[in-house]
Order: C-alpha cells, then structure tokens, then sequence
C-alpha cells in the first residue's frame, strides 16, 4: 500500500494540519477578545471552532466516512472528550507520582493518545455500527 494511500499516514497528516489549525484558531480568537475575555474562554471559544474543522478533515480525508453524519459527530466529540479528559488527569498524576518533567510526560502522553485516538475515531467515531 502507498503511504499516501495509508490511513494511518494519512491521520498524522490530517492531526498535524488539525493541529496547527487548532493553533492558529486560538491565536486569531486570542487577537480579537482574548484581553476581553481571557485566555480560558478563548481556549472554549477556538476549540468550538477548530472541532468541527477536525472532524470535517477526519471523517472526509482519513476514514473516508459516509452514513450517519449526526451520529458520527457526537461520537467524535465522546471521542476527543475522553482523550482530553484522560491526558487531564493523566499528565498531574504521572508527574505527581513519578515526579518526571511535566515536558517529558506530555511528550509520551501525545504519542500514546495519538494512537488512542486513531483507534477511538476507527473503531468508534466512524463505524457503521
């Protein structure tokens, strides 16, 4: 199989892009209300944004997804909730009991969540069942 053609090539392209996007998002929010309103809810505010964006780009260019539009969103949004959540409490914890860099620990962390992510939005988000 190309590497093009890989889904799995494929999702680490579409997350870098969604990454970077993610990014950009929240800086242009943070440029527009962020003295006004802060930097938490410019997070909440850029986040809305860019997570529509992120399934857009998932469901069309990596999965190739079809059916159930509505549904598939709302298992997205499970999807990427538990990630979050898992890396919010995972990240303290880690660094708490093992006393490693917090740096360091979200590095792993990435790369582990990567690959649950991936699985997640497969087996999950955009499954027929």
């Amino acid at each position: 199989m190309s590497l093009l053609l890989s889904e799995r090539i494929r999702f680490l392209a579409v997350g870098g892009w969604n990454t970077l996007f993610g990014y950009l998002v929240f800086l242009a929010c943070h440029a527009w209300a962020g003295n006004e309103i802060g930097p938490l809810l410019t997070l909440v505010l850029s986040y809305l944004i860019a997570v529509p964006h992120s399934f857009v780009t998932q469901r069309w260019l990596v999965f190739k997804a079809r059916g159930a539009i509505g549904r598939q969103f709302l298992r997205f949004l499970i999807a990427n909730s538990s990630i979050f959540v898992a890396n919010m409490i995972l990240l303290p914890l880690t660094v708490h009991l093992a006393g490693a860099d917090p740096r360091i620990v979200q590095a792993v962390l990435i790369a582990l969540l990567t690959v649950a992510s991936y699985l997640a939005h497969k087996y999950f988000s955009f499954t027929d069942r």
